[in-house]
């Protein structure tokens, strides 16, 4: 099995900013990018005292994040049974992401794509301005590396802040587990219907896709039903 890793950056925009979904996307044979933004509540540490005779919420962090999924992977993960007998017991996944070389390298090449996107002039607005008057970005977590063209310090930051994109896929593939109407070898009145059957994940979410598959299926059995 498999999954997509995720990398991105997490600006804090100095001025208040609209939460948004991803909604256009950057598609290249390698990689996808796309942004979202969001608040969270800035919660320092508690004091033992309060200047303040009431509580006050939090106040909100505007933050932006350029978001990193490379095409594919290449690199395969394992999923193995926890337990022969307790089948309650969580199976044991491991995803070893860039295990093969081409997936760091399309990550690289995506982190440097982001790197010249911070400094073109649309994205100026979403800089700080320090107290000598310099300007420059606030990142939340890991920021791009200053030298794009240091290979070892691309490669470092796709290792050190990679996670989860949740489009794992690859557990059930059609052909290996499950045959063409998703029903699963040696096994009667079971068929497995999700992302566990895809061989590769859509470069975005998935979720459509696999919506449109069960629907699919959900007809075809409903159909053969009439029929017998």
């Amino acid at each position: 099995m498999a999954d997509n890793p995720r990398n991105n950056i997490n600006l804090i925009i100095p001025f208040p900013f609209d939460t948004s979904t991803a909604q256009v996307v950057g598609i290249t044979t390698d990689y996808y990018i796309e942004t979202v933004s969001y608040s969270l509540p800035f919660a320092p540490t508690s004091l033992p005292f309060s200047f303040y005779s009431t509580p006050l919420s939090p106040p909100q962090l505007s933050l932006a994040s350029i978001v990193e999924k490379i095409v594919g992977p290449l690199s395969q993960g394992s999923l193995w049974l926890a337990s022969a007998i307790d089948a309650e017991a969580t199976p044991r996944v491991r995803f070893n992401y860039f295990s093969d070389p081409t997936d760091l390298s399309r990550c690289v090449r995506a982190t440097r794509k982001i790197g010249d996107l911070l400094k073109s002039r649309s994205l100026d607005r979403f800089k700080y301005t320090d107290y000598n008057g310099g300007r420059d970005f606030m990142f939340l977590g890991t920021p791009v590396p200053t030298n794009h063209t240091d290979d070892s310090s691309m490669e470092a930051f796709c290792r050190n802040s990679v996670t989860s994109f949740w489009h794992y896929h690859g557990g059930c593939v059609v052909g290996k587990v499950v045959d063409g109407d998703f029903k699963v070898f040696g096994i009667d009145s079971l068929r497995v219907v999700d992302s566990s059957t895809f061989n590769a994940s859509p470069g975005t979410n998935p979720q459509a896709t696999i919506m449109m598959i069960g629907r699919y299926v959900g007809l075809k059995m409903l159909n053969e039903r009439r029929r017998s």
